[in-house]
């Protein structure tokens, strides 16, 4: 719901940018009785257009601090709250008040949630799921972004709510998720990770631990055997008690701590893997892009649209896959073709004055290859990706910066691509080739698949062939020696460092 809402909202000013423009003017002339001249119109389209990803920025750097004083629930909740009072301002204030200043600060409004979620959406996710379904359940929320920009786009056309009457509904559409969601929130549970630090211990005896809270709602929200259930809550305990025992729980110690600054790196360079393929210029510049391989300008939206039905196609058809073969894998093959195709679209517009109708067709197909290429890689995995090569202590910390990130590779890449298409027109598309492919370097080299990473994190020991991991995980010897190490290692002195442990228990014994 939060990724529709924002879909909606970032391109929300494309197909509504003449209409909007109008009521600029409009509100010019009940001012100041005249109406503006095209630089104060640009302007302040142009700063409406971008408050979003002020906001967006401003909100990834907030959320650390927001998770430390409010409970992930309560800090979602307070997102929506933010979202209906920016679909307000947008909609209603900006029109009975004929205030274009109100239509900027909504923007603003709504990108700060934007960036907030960037970070607090993905992370509940992630502490919901298993280690093991975490991609699987956040691909579909990136088929539904895609959705949700098609809509926008479609939605937007004067001729169904972009026109100069029905505009403000169309800006209003996306707080009705938020109020949908506020409605049903008392209903939904803190995540499991959240629920086990805000308990008394994090270590308790075995008689009692699978009593509590936090492995009753894991109950509820998994499907297996009890067995199954029950080694899972260890794991998810054992990885917990492996970060804090290190001490890595503070910024500065996870850039300190060898494992722990591997984690955050590998994490940052997987989350900033979508923003290197220039997927946030496609989304905001498609129809230029669209009207350079030569389609007629009053079809290029129709071809905007198809595209952002294509991604959320091959996203859903793709999501299967990544049981079977990773988001490791499907992140590098998508990552390849994705560089493949703009060096195809590259190639087809610098040669489309030799060939006009071949090239504008060799075209097309480079922007087809590309949607898919990026949509079963990138965006598919991502997010999903990210968290799973990291640890729950960790993980917030690579969230938050992988999130500041993101929100400033997308402005530099926003305001800088209109400047750079004029300068360098087609060749502008190589410079993502090049971050793509260090990104395909570095994931290959230094970034551990999903299997790799959980027995570095709970041994501490690097592993050479990633292959050779998988049977060892699966073994009874591991679960047992690991399971003694931290029983072993979780002394009394350590429980009195950390807010979330209580006192140790004397008659604890090791589970089976």
């Amino acid at each position: 719901m939060s990724f529709i809402q924002v879909a909606v909202n970032v391109v929300a000013l494309n197909p509504t940018d003449a209409t909007i423009s109008q009521f600029v003017n409009a509100s010019f002339q009940h001012r100041w009785n005249r109406t503006g001249d095209n630089e104060e119109v640009g302007f302040i389209m142009s700063m409406a257009k971008s408050m979003i990803l002020v906001g967006g920025l401003v909100g990834a750097f907030t959320i650390k601090f927001m998770l430390q004083i409010l409970s992930r629930q309560q800090n979602l909740t307070l997102l929506h709250v933010i979202f209906v009072v920016s679909s307000l301002l947008m909609s209603v204030a900006t029109k009975f008040g004929m205030s274009y200043e109100a239509l900027i600060v909504g923007r603003f409004l709504c990108g700060f949630s934007r960036g907030c979620g960037f970070t607090l959406v993905p992370l509940m996710i992630a502490e919901t799921t298993s280690r093991k379904t975490i991609a699987l359940y956040q691909a579909p929320t990136l088929a539904i972004l895609q959705l949700g920009s098609a809509i926008s786009n479609f939605l937007g056309l004067p001729w169904v709510l972009g026109g100069e009457q029905t505009w403000p509904f169309f800006l209003a559409m996306p707080g009705f998720f938020s109020i949908v969601y506020l409605i049903a929130s008392p209903m939904l549970p803190e995540t499991i990770t959240y629920k086990i630090l805000e308990e008394e211990n994090v270590e308790v005896c075995v008689e009692n631990q699978f009593a509590r809270p936090s492995f009753n709602l894991l109950k509820k929200l998994r499907a297996g055997n009890l067995s199954t259930v029950q080694n899972e809550y260890i794991d998810m305990k054992m990885e917990l008690s492996a970060s804090l025992r290190s001490s890595q729980t503070s910024f500065w110690n996870v850039l300190m701590g060898e494992n722990s600054r591997r984690q955050l790196f590998g994490a940052i360079v997987i989350l900033t893997t979508l923003q290197s393929t220039g997927v946030q210029a496609v989304a905001l510049y498609t129809d230029t892009i669209f009207e350079e391989t030569g389609i007629p300008k009053n079809q290029a939206t129709y071809y905007t649209i198809g595209m952002f039905v294509l991604m959320a196609l091959v996203l859903f058809a793709s999501s299967p896959l990544l049981v079977q073969y990773g988001a490791r894998k499907m992140i590098l093959v998508g990552l390849t073709g994705a560089a493949f195709s703009l060096v195809l679209l590259t190639v087809s517009l610098k040669t489309r004055s030799f060939c006009p109708d071949v090239m504008t067709k060799v075209s097309l197909t480079a922007l087809i290859l590309y949607s898919c290429f990026v949509s079963f890689g990138p965006m598919m995995c991502f997010m999903g990706f990210a968290t799973e090569v990291t640890t729950q202590l960790i993980r917030p910390s690579a969230m938050w910066i992988g999130g500041i990130v993101w929100n400033t590779m997308a402005s530099a890449i926003v305001w800088s691509t209109p400047y750079i298409l004029q300068a360098i027109h087609g060749y502008f598309y190589l410079v993502f080739v090049g971050l793509v492919i260090f990104d395909v370097l570095y994931i290959k080299f230094y970034v551990p698949s999903n299997t790799t990473a959980r027995y570095q994190i709970i041994t501490n020991e690097p592993v050479e062939n990633f292959e050779e991991v998988t049977p060892l995980l699966s073994s009874e010897i591991f679960r047992q020696e690991k399971t003694a190490n931290y029983h072993a290692e979780n002394s009394p002195s350590f429980r009195g460092k950390n807010k979330y442990y209580g006192s140790a228990s004397s008659n604890c014994s090791l589970p089976n």
